[in-house]
C-alpha cells in the first residue's frame, strides 16, 4: 500500500509527442512508468534506512538494493496490469502506460512477474531466505491480495497497508536480524501512517474511485464524515507507535522528539479533516501534503539517531 501512497502526488500525462519519439524509447518509457519508480524508491529507501539501522555484516547492501528493487517494481507492475481497466476511466490515471496503449498488456504482465521473480532470486541467493520470503509475501498481498479486493470491500486499504509495512522488516532480515528494534518501529508507523495518507487522497478522488468501481471508504462516504474520523483514529494511533520505541529506549531523542513534534502536526491536520465539513476538500489536501512531509522527516530523523548513537 504503500501503495496507496506516494503515487498519486504525481499524474501521469498521455504521451503526446509519440509520433515523433522512436519506438524503443516508448517502450522503455512505458515499462519504466509501470514500475511507479517514486513509489517503488520509497519502499527500498525504508527498507534500506532499516538495514542500515540493524548494524548488518558488510556485503550485502548492493544485493539487498537490487532484489528489493526489483520486487517492488514487479509488485507495482502487476497492480497496473490488474487496473489497467479501471485506470482507462478514471482521470488520475487514464495517462499511464497500458490505457493508453503504449505497450500490450501481456507485455506488461510479463514484465512484472519477471521483475518480481528477479527480486526474488537476488535475496535468495545474494542474501537470504527470510528477506526473500517478506519480498514474496508483499508482491502477494498487494499485486495478488489488495488489488483486486478494491473492488469488493474497503478493508482491502488496511490489506494493503500491510503490504507497505513490510519493506522494514524485510530490510531487518536482510541485516540477519528479523525484530531489530529501528525496523520494527518503522514498520508500525508505516502501518498507521499509510491510512490517514489514502484516505485523504481517496476523498480528494472519489469520484474516480466511484467511476472505477472501487468499494473503498471515500467512495461510499458521502459526506466524508467517516473518512475523515478514520483518519484522525489512525492518526492518533500513530502518536504512540511512533513514541514508543523512544519511550522503551531503542531510539533516542533526535528520534523521539522529531516524531513527537511531526506526530502532533500530522493529528492537528488529521482533526481539521475531520471538523471543517464546508471545507473539508481543503483540508483533505493538507491533510496529504502533511503526510508527504511527515514519513522522510521522521524517517531521517530515525537514521541520524541511529547514526550518532
Amino acid at each position: 500500500m504503500l501503495a496507496i501512497a506516494v503515487t498519486s502526488l504525481p499524474i501521469a500525462r498521455p504521451l503526446d509527442s509519440a509520433a515523433v519519439r522512436p519506438a524503443g524509447f516508448v517502450l522503455v518509457r512505458a515499462l519504466v512508468a509501470l514500475t511507479k519508480p517514486q513509489l517503488a524508491a520509497m519502499s527500498v529507501l525504508t527498507a534500506l534506512v532499516a538495514y542500515g539501522a540493524a548494524r548488518p555484516e558488510p556485503g550485502t547492501a548492493l544485493a539487498t538494493l537490487v532484489g528489493t528493487s526489483l520486487a517492488a517494481a514487479g509488485a507495482l507492475s502487476l497492480n497496473q496490469w490488474w487496473e489497467r481497466h479501471a485506470d482507462a476511466v478514471m482521470r488520475r490515471t487514464r495517462g499511464r502506460p497500458l490505457p493508453q496503449a503504449q505497450l500490450p498488456a501481456d507485455a506488461a504482465l510479463g514484465w512484472s512477474l519477471a521483475l518480481s521473480a528477479g527480486g526474488l532470486v537476488v535475496l535468495a541467493q545474494l542474501v537470504n531466505l527470510p528477506a526473500a520470503a517478506i519480498a514474496a509475501l508483499t508482491i502477494l498481498l498487494y499485486g495478488v491480495v489488495y488489488t483486486p479486493l478494491k473492488r469488493h470491500t474497503r478493508w482491502a486499504t488496511e490489506i494493503g497497508a500491510i503490504s507497505g509495512a513490510l519493506p522494514p522488516l524485510l530490510g531487518n532480515a536482510a541485516a540477519g536480524d528479523l525484530w531489530a528494534a529501528p525496523g520494527v518501529a518503522l514498520a508500525a508507523l508505516l502501518l498507521f501512517w499509510q491510512m490517514p495518507h489514502f484516505f485523504a487522497i481517496g476523498w480528494r478522488h472519489r469520484a474516480d474511485y466511484r467511476a472505477a468501481g472501487f468499494r473503498l471508504l471515500p467512495a461510499l462516504d458521502l459526506h466524508g464524515v467517516r473518512t475523515a474520523a478514520w483518519s484522525l483514529g489512525y492518526a492518533a494511533a500513530l502518536l504512540p507507535v511512533s513514541l514508543a520505541p523512544w519511550a522503551l529506549g531503542h531510539l533516542g531523542a533526535t528520534y523521539g522528539v522529531t516524531a513527537a513534534v511531526a506526530g502532533a502536526g500530522f493529528f492537528a491536520c488529521a482533526w481539521r479533516f475531520l471538523r471543517d465539513s464546508v471545507q473539508r476538500d481543503l483540508a483533505a489536501r493538507r491533510l496529504f501534503f502533511a503526510s508527504i512531509i511527515y514519513l522522510p522527516v521522521v524517517i531521517v530523523a530515525l537514521a541520524v539517531d541511529r547514526l550518532v548513537a
